[in-house]
């Protein structure tokens, strides 16, 4: 018998099947830390963006305290406050609704008051909003007056006051949304959940949108086409 052939084959054996369980069992914990680690880079985007809405909340506020006025319709805000050019007309109203999708002055001057007024931290784009930590989406503050709904959102009706429009526009340097879960998130931990009523209201669209007619986010979906209006004070 040919004695190198044998050893030979010998030699050659493959995996045996706790090996190849070990490698299935590796791959498996690398692919699930990949996947954990992706949800929580996304839940941490979600939290920072809720937590600059309440940053610009709280600083209208204090604004508004210390000048008695609202931030970007304040008449006299380029002689009172440092490192400003432009005013508003002192209509207690911010000239835009807010997801109107339209660059207004008033709503891009809140941002230049809060700004001089040394009451708002991180950079503003070339328009003049704030750049929020999600798909790069804008921060756009408006006021709702009408007793209907926001235009554009879900609810039926929404209560008069300003609001934080966390909107995509194009033409202001914005060319994404918010996913459905995204939207959802933002909605449930800062609100109810729902997109039709409360203080945080949400785009609809159906099928291929961001929520149903009953107001429930379609978090099953993966595209981009959410927008939020968010009551700030």
């Amino acid at each position: 018998m040919n004695t190198h052939f044998t050893k030979s084959i010998k030699s050659e054996k493959g995996f045996t099947l706790v090996e190849l369980a070990v490698v299935m069992v590796i791959i498996g914990l690398l692919i699930g830390g990949i996947l954990k680690g992706q949800e929580m880079i996304e839940n941490a985007r979600v939290n920072a963006t809720i937590a600059q809405i309440k940053a610009v909340d709280a600083a209208s506020a204090t604004f508004q305290d210390m000048y008695d006025a609202i931030p970007g319709d304040m008449t006299d805000a380029v002689a009172r406050v440092p490192n400003v050019a432009n005013k508003g007309n002192g209509n207690s109203t911010l000239e835009s609704e807010p997801l109107a999708n339209v660059i207004n002055a008033e709503s891009a001057w809140f941002y230049e008051h809060l700004s001089g007024a040394d009451l708002l931290s991180g950079s503003l784009t070339a328009s003049g909003y704030l750049s929020a930590d999600i798909n790069n989406v804008m921060l756009v503050p408006g006021q709702h007056v009408g007793a209907g709904g926001i235009a554009g959102t879900n609810a039926a009706a929404s209560r008069a006051g300003r609001y934080l429009g966390v909107s995509f526009d194009a033409a202001i340097g914005d060319t994404v949304g918010l996913t459905q879960l995204q939207a959802g998130r933002i909605d449930r931990k800062l609100d109810d959940g729902s997109s039709a009523t409360g203080s945080v209201v949400g785009t609809a669209g159906g099928a291929t949108g961001c929520s149903d007619a009953a107001g429930v986010y379609l978090e099953a979906l993966d595209t981009v086409t959410c927008a939020l209006a968010v009551r700030i004070n």
